[in-house]
């Protein structure tokens, strides 16, 4: 009889929830929160984007954003240009918000690389080259379980 096979969120979740561990302590060591360090790094993907846009592609509340621009925005790590509406400012990331989003950046992928080290480089490279389309089929597809008969 072959092995059982184990659901791939019961191999996934412990990373996944460590992975989180480790961006909300990197953030927050930066005075952030995990969210205000997605913003800063959707921003600088895409500077102009608006606040409408920048929620969505981080599947975040439009209303919630608000908050985090703002206390970006006072930080001076981010600017709102033009428009009286603040929902369609453009945002744009400053040269501080970019030193900011890149600090924590690399202690996020500091803390990774200590996760991943029981991997050899070999299995830490086919992890990175399968984990992206991995991630984009997730993104692209709303996948159903099929209904037990």
């Amino acid at each position: 009889m072959p092995a059982a096979r184990v659901d791939l969120l019961a191999s996934v979740l412990p990373l996944a929830k460590a992975l989180r561990r480790i961006e909300d302590e990197a953030a927050a060591s930066h005075d952030l929160t995990m969210w205000q360090y997605a913003v800063l790094q959707v921003v600088a993907a895409g500077p102009g984007r608006n606040q409408a846009e920048v929620a969505a592609r981080l599947d975040y509340s439009r209303n919630r954003i608000v908050a985090d621009l703002d206390a970006l925005e006072e930080r001076g790590l981010l600017v709102r240009r033009s428009g009286a509406d603040r929902r369609a400012n453009e945002l744009v990331i400053t040269d501080d918000g970019t030193a900011t989003m890149h600090a924590v950046q690399a202690a996020i992928h500091h803390a990774e690389d200590a996760l991943l080290a029981p991997l050899s480089p070999t299995d830490q490279a086919h992890l990175h080259r399968l984990l992206p389309p991995l991630a984009r089929a997730a993104r692209s597809t709303k996948t159903r379980s099929p209904k037990a008969t």
